[in-house]
């Protein structure tokens, strides 16, 4: 793990006008820098970078965020990625801490992998043995154009090959690079034999491992690298690498489930195809790929296995579906599976993505399969089957529609399907003024937080955490910035922001950006004490009236001191 304390500072050393300026054309105007926005497209500059505050914002598109977000959303690199970049800018070491502390990788692995990576490469091109496989990859229609852009290669038919080519490194990296396999013997050999090579790809374009297709009978027919300090199945996807080079904007991306898959629908045209690793897709890879584009397609067989599939797919994706993101699914005829189909009838191909079925649909054909829904028990049926699964799906607009969806479905109101998502809101609005007025008054608070947090420190902590206490179940943003921003001594926006990344709170931050008055320091002050100072004040009068109605139903000694010492500071009335 990263320490918090190790990416404020990083944040810091680093000074965003250089990150961003190095990527993107910068003009200064005043205080601020202007560029056109790389998120969008605009005619007009609206994309303007903070020196000062160390943050920038586009006022066109909303985007937002420190030079760790700016690395994350346009150089599409993962959290860990874009903070080792980070540091290699700063030029200091990334600090890892605690049990799950990440070892530094052996730099002779990579160097090792690199190097078979051209040795496969130039295999399939020049060595002796390689007709059979330049033969099986002009079978399927594979050019010598795409072979290169993939990087293909061939592993010889022996048993030392490799451990010979690369015996500058010793038996050991080879072994945990992966390339060698240790017997129970302490004898070594070459892992890949007789094999087409797939490199497998980083984000960063270096290669941490490779798939083989076995030539000729044998099992398995495809063989992975195993898992490695740089080479983890769960979270690779093959062809993101490539697919991101070829396209400056990934607007979506089929997800499929195979190496061949992905270097046929490359040959017929598409260059924005990934494939798992012979594993289910995971949480971690849907995650990956909502980084870096909108909409995902899950393309499968139509068989059995590949509606199974798709269904395991469709759980571990729901907890990445927010708003803006989509995710379909396309379901190929029984006997086909990309490679062959797109071969057969490219046209239909393209039907067949654009007509792909909307998670939210698929979902609930499925689950309501075989179930009568004009039948009161097949609706709680369908009920009890969809809740559990709902329940995944984040805070936001997206899982709304979908308890919408099911509240139609199954005839349940939405309370009654909320209670059981554990969706109950914090303070019952019979106790506090409307929501629309509360919601105001946090939002206005957050927006001074979030863009001078250097005024927190004047704020009364020790009241805050007493009124929250006495309210039952209580949860604010206004709270969490406070806590937050306190316990990490947080003093500007940047550093703020960079606390959330991969929160739920994070998009709300983004959105507070920019948004506050511009007044003098003083007035700031004065407004963010006044508002907090009645914010407090209805939470204490709430936080009173469910004190008292806990004392009626259960009279207990704990229930009865804790609504005399909400006497005593007069919050009962």
């Amino acid at each position: 793990m990263i320490p918090q304390s190790f990416i404020n500072d990083l944040i810091e050393r680093v000074d965003i006008v250089d990150v961003i300026g190095e990527r993107l054309p910068l003009k200064r105007t005043g205080k601020n820098l202007k560029a056109l926005c790389p998120f969008h497209n605009e005619k007009t500059e609206s994309f303007t970078v903070n020196s000062e505050k160390q943050f920038y914002y586009c006022f066109g598109c909303g985007a937002t965020g420190t030079s760790l977000r700016f690395l994350m959303e346009h150089d599409k690199l993962d959290f860990v990625d874009a903070i080792e970049t980070l540091a290699r800018i700063a030029g200091v070491e990334v600090v890892h801490e605690g049990p799950v502390a990440r070892q530094k990788v052996d730099p002779g692995i990579l160097d090792a992998l690199a190097e078979a990576d051209t040795l496969f490469q130039a295999n399939l091109r020049n060595h002796s043995q390689s007709s059979e496989a330049v033969e099986y990859l002009k079978s399927r229609g594979v050019s010598g154009l795409i072979a290169r852009d993939f990087g293909i290669g061939y592993a010889p038919d022996s048993w030392d090959y490799l451990k010979k080519a690369l015996n500058r490194f010793s038996d050991k990296v080879l072994v945990d690079a992966g390339l060698l396999v240790s017997n129970d013997n302490g004898r070594t050999y070459d892992r890949f034999r007789n094999r087409i090579q797939f490199p497998i790809r980083d984000t960063r374009g270096r290669v941490i491992g490779f798939g083989g297709r076995i030539l000729g009978e044998g099992n398995p027919k495809y063989l992975n690298s195993p898992e490695t300090e740089v080479f983890h199945k769960n979270k690779e996807l093959y062809g993101l690498f490539e697919a991101r080079r070829t396209n400056q904007e990934l607007n979506n991306v089929i997800l499929v489930e195979g190496y061949m898959d992905v270097i046929a629908l490359a040959q017929a045209g598409f260059t924005n195809v990934v494939a798992t690793l012979g594993t289910a897709t995971s949480e971690r890879h849907f995650e990956k790929l909502f980084q870096r584009t909108k909409e995902v397609v899950c393309c499968f067989d139509g068989d059995k296995a590949g509606r199974s599939a798709a269904w395991k797919s469709l759980n571990s994706a729901f907890p990445s579906l927010t708003e803006g993101r989509i995710l379909k699914f396309a379901f190929l005829p029984e006997e086909d599976d990309p490679d062959t189909f797109v071969r057969r009838d490219r046209k239909q191909f393209v039907r067949l993505i654009k007509t792909a079925v909307a998670a939210g649909d698929y979902f609930f054909n499925q689950i309501s399969t075989g179930l009568d829904l004009a039948s009161i028990d097949a609706r709680a049926r369908l009920a009890e089957l969809a809740i559990p699964l709902l329940d995944k799906i984040p805070q936001g607009l997206y899982r709304t529609m979908m308890i919408e969806r099911l509240g139609r479905e199954a005839g349940v109101s939405i309370s009654t399907i909320e209670s059981r998502l554990g969706q109950d809101t914090p303070l019952d609005t019979a106790k506090l003024p409307s929501r629309a007025t509360q919601s105001g008054l946090e939002r206005k608070i957050a927006v001074l937080m979030v863009n001078h947090p250097e005024l927190v420190r004047n704020i009364d902590h020790s009241r805050i955490q007493q009124v929250t206490s006495s309210v039952k179940g209580y949860s604010s943003i206004v709270d969490v910035l406070i806590n937050y921003i306190g316990l990490e001594n947080v003093v500007d926006t940047s550093t703020l922001l960079a606390g959330f990344i991969g929160n739920k709170y994070e998009q709300l931050l983004k959105d507070l950006v920019g948004k506050a008055p511009n007044l003098p320091p003083d007035l700031l002050l004065h407004e963010l004490k006044d508002g907090v100072d009645r914010y407090m004040n209805r939470l204490e009068r709430a936080g009173g009236r469910e004190i008292l109605e806990d004392l009626k139903e259960n009279p207990t000694e704990e229930n009865l001191a804790r609504y005399l010492l909400a006497k005593k500071n007069q919050t009962l009335k």
